[in-house]
């Protein structure tokens, strides 16, 4: 699915505005419902294009002539292919520079290390909240991933309630 979101907001889905090209595997529908809310909020000119899991997501990357996104965001847990089996592809295949982050509901250290380790260039903890989820997303988008070290790894986890 292609979503586009503008200033104006009246790009067509599937047209590109100023913004990023960001590329989102997630199974979960609300989730991604709230993805897309809290993007368009960013009032950025960003596209979005989403896929229900890893395989969708890769073989787009592999179409001749396809694209290449700004940004990745991948869910951890999904049918087919999941997210840190797409982001070894990713690796593989493509560019080792292409921002690629884990976006899961999972916290424990293991898989935030295991993310690391496969090239993840970062672990973003899904927040529940539009706004929360919108000032993620502005602090993720605003920064040049592709002139960054690829050592570098951002983390944001979100703190257990007590």
């Amino acid at each position: 699915m292609n979503t586009a979101f503008s200033n104006d907001d009246t790009s067509a889905p599937g047209e590109q505005g100023s913004g990023q090209l960001i590329y989102l595997a997630e199974d979960d529908h609300d989730d991604i419902f709230l993805f897309e809310r809290a993007l368009k909020a960013l009032k950025s000119g960003h596209s979005l294009n989403t896929f229900e899991n890893g395989q969708q997501l890769f073989d787009a990357l592999q179409k001749p002539g396809a694209k290449v996104p700004d940004i990745v965001f991948l869910d951890i847990n999904m049918p087919v292919q999941t997210g840190l089996e797409c982001l070894l592809n990713i690796r593989r295949h493509h560019s080792k520079v292409l921002p690629v982050f884990l976006f899961s509901t999972a916290q424990d250290r293991l898989t935030v290390e295991q993310a690391r380790k496969l090239g993840a260039t970062g672990y973003l903890s899904k927040p529940t909240s539009t706004e929360e989820l919108g000032a993620l997303l502005t602090s993720v988008l605003a920064i040049d991933w592709r002139s960054r070290s690829v050592n570098d790894f951002y983390v944001h986890l979100q703190l257990a309630s007590t």
